[in-house]
């Protein structure tokens, strides 16, 4: 009879081991956003690499085996996003200004000063954009993933670009530095929604 208890519990006991342990191996996973067997993937900085009204905004993904080096990556790339988007802003801007403002004689004088002006304060800004998020990852194989966002600020390219352009000699009976800073922040503005 003890021998019959005995078994019984042990019975009770492994039923009771095997019905726990089939309990944990069907918990329900964690819903992810699924498309088609596509995984969304949510990257960090992203939503900071968005351009607004007020700021052109880039955000670049680095990796390498030193964290300094992968930094350095994401924020080339992060410049070259936004070199990217205002490209044709230099180029645009001088052929619509020079033509607003010079009229059909010095349209090609007054349009290839302003498009080297404007192009040299983009680079310079460029090289001091705004890091406005940074995040730094290490992966399982040992790597440094780098992601990093920049903004550069419509109104100040603006604001430089016609300070830059008032001390130039060819401009000086055309040019008038808060007309052209109201005019190109404008420009800027509608070049962005336009992207």
């Amino acid at each position: 009879m003890k021998k019959n208890i005995i078994i019984v519990m042990a019975i009770a006991a492994i039923s009771f081991v095997a019905c726990s342990s089939n309990k944990n191996v069907v918990t329900q996973p964690t819903q992810t956003p699924v498309q088609h067997g596509n995984v969304k993937v949510v990257l960090p900085c992203a939503q900071e690499g968005m351009d607004s009204d007020d700021y052109f905004a880039g955000m670049g993904i680095g990796e390498n085996m030193n964290a300094q080096n992968a930094r350095m990556a994401a924020l080339n790339a992060a410049k070259s996003i936004i070199n990217g988007k205002i490209g044709g802003l230099a180029k645009g801007l001088s052929t619509d200004y020079s033509r607003t403002m010079s009229g059909d004689a010095r349209q090609n004088d007054v349009q290839g000063v302003v498009e080297r002006e404007v192009t040299n304060v983009i680079e310079r800004m460029l090289n001091d954009a705004t890091q406005v998020c940074e995040e730094l990852y290490q992966t399982p194989a040992g790597t440094y993933q780098s992601y990093i966002a920049i903004h550069i600020s419509k109104k100040e390219l603006a604001s430089k670009a016609a300070s830059a352009l008032s001390d130039d000699q060819k401009l000086e009976t055309l040019f008038n530095r808060d007309q052209f800073r109201k005019w190109a922040e404008q420009y800027m503005k509608e070049y962005g929604n336009n992207k």
